[in-house]
């Protein structure tokens, strides 16, 4: 879809000068994504006067099951955990915490292409958020940070799986953070 779409060509010419990428597999990249129908809509903000109820939101994150799962995690990776606090200062228990909160340990990963909704947040984010211009161009900068990161690890940009919004593994991280924080301890 995008590889019609003469914003979406012209960002891809830019990335590909700015980041010294190859501008053909940039344009490639970025003209094979797919625009998701649904993602723009679930990126709109609740209807006004829409309640919050802390009990039901929490009764989702603290529950028996989640619970085991999170002492399993812990007591599988406890010596990364331990390694990860000891050089980067980053208590077990937040990343352990995290990770059940985003994937309920690794169980609910995302199932949308990365490359997909990026680009459909990129170029077509819905014109009736309240801040879409400034999402917008975070998205544009979160693609050409995906890419990025694919061209340099030499990664296929469509293997990638994730949440409608682009984030991305266990903890569900954007790839303007896997980026700047990312360690696998390999």
């Amino acid at each position: 879809m995008y590889a019609t779409r003469p914003e979406a060509l012209q960002f891809a010419d830019d990335l590909a000068a700015r980041r010294d990428l190859d501008r053909e597999w940039v344009r490639q990249a970025i003209g094979q994504a797919q625009f998701l129908t649904q993602v723009p809509r679930l990126m709109l903000p609740p209807a006004k006067g829409t309640a919050k109820n802390w009990r039901v939101y929490r009764s989702r994150f603290v529950e028996p099951i989640r619970i085991r799962a999170g002492v399993r995690f812990w007591q599988q990776n406890e010596a990364a955990l331990a390694r990860a606090e000891r050089e980067y200062g980053v208590p077990a228990e937040i990343i352990v915490g995290i990770i059940g909160v985003e994937t309920i340990y690794g169980q609910q990963m995302g199932n949308f292409r990365v490359m997909d909704a990026l680009a459909t947040l990129a170029f077509d984010f819905p014109s009736a958020h309240p801040r879409a211009k400034e999402r917008t161009e975070f998205f544009r900068r979160e693609l050409e940070q995906f890419l990025s990161f694919t061209n340099r690890s030499n990664t296929d940009p469509f293997e990638a799986r994730g949440s409608y919004a682009g984030a991305m593994g266990l903890g569900q991280f954007m790839p303007s953070s896997w980026v700047r924080y990312a360690i696998d301890f390999d």
